[in-house]
């Protein structure tokens, strides 16, 4: 129902009190009633928005949307081409989770084990050899693990044989180049618990991420580098996937039941002159769907990772085109002042933790190859602050929203204040009429509960549409979610 000013004031003698509790994780939060492909709905009620989504602005002022900050991490690069069977890491694609039943960081990637360039070179003579990409190599499937994130091991695992012994971290030899791999948390069969994607639209199976079983062919899905997720509000499985076609590299989009029987795909990012959309991760988060996407320079052959997002996995748009939320390096000597590939994020202990390969040199030369990581506050991908004016002075901002269903009895934000900053929420019922105004939040907060004057409870506006016009100076906003 849609609150006046009547109903609040008849609310307010029943009564009602807040009882605040603690706010719903980053992923938490998914589309009221929303549609799925095949037509049938879902009735989810939606407890978080992110700010980046268009959809749910009515009016701003004085501000606008900025992608968030990354802070790379002081202990980059976390490893390196450092074994025998690791001779060119190229593009790495990384698939880094955290196992919260094992309680580890785990990491497959995908090296070339052999490469002909090389074959009689010591690895400090590489980069004075001419590439050659035409010579033969070899990859395989690389596992390697870590208790904190930062330190990592490369086990010796005894299941692949190189250089005449199995005493290394492979888990399979042979393929073409590029793959995703990801522990299933929906599959019920714990033979299937997790999967791996390659790049001929292959999948294998596993227990324990180590003992794999043998590809088998997925109808209907195309060769190309695939990323792979369960979408909880279509029930299916997305595979998005970079696929090279005679106009350039496009990114395609396909869907399952199964993770084997896929629909017939289609397009839904595609490359620009001189900026190819090399790779994509991507992932639901806050009732839309955040991709990671990695866009390929093709002159300069540089490659950074930048945001886009879409409310069902189908439609996409940029945040910020050509602003890159991970960026390259800016010094020549930087571990990733070449390329970067982004791994799916990892949502731990209060931040986003973004895994990505990177190499300090371009595309199509002899590069060092690395895993790297970029931490992000929680939400942080994109919110709003104002503008400044021409004049040097800063307005306060205002972001109005659509009216939204308020699900439970509290209202949270997070946002990023600076010292002489501060955020608030003015509720407006379905005839723009002020309802109630919060206090001030004047440091930086994630889902914090908002406080309201003596006399008002938000408990009396849940199972309502409400609007919220949040007014900010020296801040940026990135969420608000209902909490019971």
């Amino acid at each position: 129902m849609n609150i006046t000013t009547e109903t609040l004031n008849a609310k307010k003698s029943r009564g009602v009190i807040v009882v605040a509790m603690l706010a719903s994780t980053l992923l938490a939060g998914s589309a009221t009633a929303a549609e799925n492909s095949d037509g049938t709905r879902t009735n989810r009620k939606r407890d978080r928005y992110l700010l980046l989504d268009s959809r749910i602005i009515e009016s701003t002022e004085n501000a606008k949307l900025t992608l968030g900050t990354v802070r790379k991490d002081r202990n980059n690069p976390l490893f390196s081409e450092d074994k025998p069977w690791e001779p060119r890491f190229d593009n790495l694609y990384p698939n880094v989770i955290y196992d919260e039943e094992d309680r580890l960081y785990k990491c497959w990637y995908h090296p070339f084990i052999k490469d002909d360039n090389v074959k009689e070179v010591p690895r400090e003579k590489y980069s004075s050899i001419p590439y050659d990409p035409g010579k033969a190599r070899g990859v395989g499937v690389c596992y390697a693990f870590s208790k904190d994130g930062i330190h990592w091991e490369k086990p010796e695992l005894g299941m692949v044989e190189f250089g005449g012994n199995k005493k290394n971290n492979i888990v399979r030899d042979g393929g073409p180049h590029g793959l995703g791999v990801f522990k299933d948390l929906h599959e019920l069969e714990p033979a299937r618990r997790y999967k791996m994607f390659n790049w001929n639209a292959q999948v294998a199976f596993s227990p324990d991420g180590l003992h794999w079983s043998p590809f088998i062919s997925t109808p209907h899905m195309e060769p190309g580098l695939s990323h792979v997720f369960w979408a909880p509000d279509l029930g299916k499985y997305v595979c998005v996937q970079r696929k090279a076609t005679p106009t350039g590299r496009h990114i395609h989009r396909t869907e399952s039941v199964d993770c084997v029987h896929w629909t017939r795909e289609k397009i839904i990012l595609e490359s620009v002159p001189g900026r190819q959309t090399h790779d994509i991760v991507a992932f639901p988060i806050g009732g839309v769907y955040v991709g990671l996407l990695g866009l390929f320079d093709t002159v300069s052959t540089h490659q950074h990772v930048e945001v886009v997002w879409s409310p069902d996995s189908l439609e996409w748009h940029w945040i910020s085109t050509g602003t890159p939320l991970i960026a390259n390096g800016q010094s020549t000597d930087a571990y990733d002042w070449g390329c970067i590939f982004a791994s799916p994020p990892i949502v731990r202990n209060n931040e986003i933790l973004l895994y990505y390969a990177a190499s300090n040199g371009l595309h199509f030369d002899w590069r060092d190859g690395f895993l790297c990581l970029a931490r992000l506050r929680p939400d942080g991908f994109a919110g709003y602050q104002q503008v400044k004016w021409k004049q040097g002075s800063v307005a306060a901002a205002a972001i109005t929203t659509k009216p939204v269903l308020a699900v439970a009895d509290s209202l949270r934000l997070s946002a990023d204040v600076a010292i002489s900053g501060y955020v608030k929420v003015v509720l407006l019922d379905k005839e723009n009429k002020k309802l109630a105004e919060s206090e001030l939040i004047s440091n930086t907060v994630t889902d914090a509960e908002l406080q309201w004057p003596e006399g008002f409870s938000f408990s009396i506006l849940k199972g309502s549409k409400i609007r919220l016009r949040f007014e900010l100076r020296d801040a940026k906003l990135y969420s608000f979610s209902f909490s019971d």
